[in-house]
């Protein structure tokens, strides 16, 4: 049997759960003998009869009373790590932003520095052919 749940908060301070039908699970015991025997459990509000068609009760919700319930606590990391995710993505558009930017930049100051030296080697040419006359 599946053990996952959602709750909901009520007045009196107990989580309503919910089986995986979003309907809520009824708090039941245990009433056949063993170790378990009046420990509490939720368990679907349509079992038994509704779920007896599935083999082996695959579908059916079950969930000790006392069983710690991490599913809120997941999905607020689960939140987390995708604003995180978000905040990285923008970072990284920022970045390859950047980078266009400075190769663009590069790329103005390489053709500068290429004028830059052909002007200069045409000026040391008229240079050169003034001293020679």
């Amino acid at each position: 049997m599946a053990s996952s749940s959602e709750s909901r908060s009520c007045s009196n301070d107990k989580p309503h759960v919910l089986c995986f039908l979003q309907d809520l699970a009824p708090l039941r015991t245990v009433k056949v003998q063993g170790l378990t025997r009046g420990k509490r459990f939720y368990g679907c509000s349509y079992w038994p009869g509704f779920f007896e068609n599935y083999v082996h009760n695959s579908y059916a919700f079950f969930k000790w009373e006392d069983e710690e319930d991490r599913v809120q606590e997941l999905q607020y990391l689960l939140f987390e790590m995708d604003t995180r995710i978000d905040e990285l993505e923008i970072l990284i558009e920022e970045l390859e932003n950047d980078v266009k930017k400075l190769k663009e930049t590069n790329w103005k100051l390489e053709y500068d520095v290429a004028k830059m030296a052909i002007e200069n080697t045409e000026q040391l040419a008229i240079i050169n052919s003034a001293i020679a006359d």
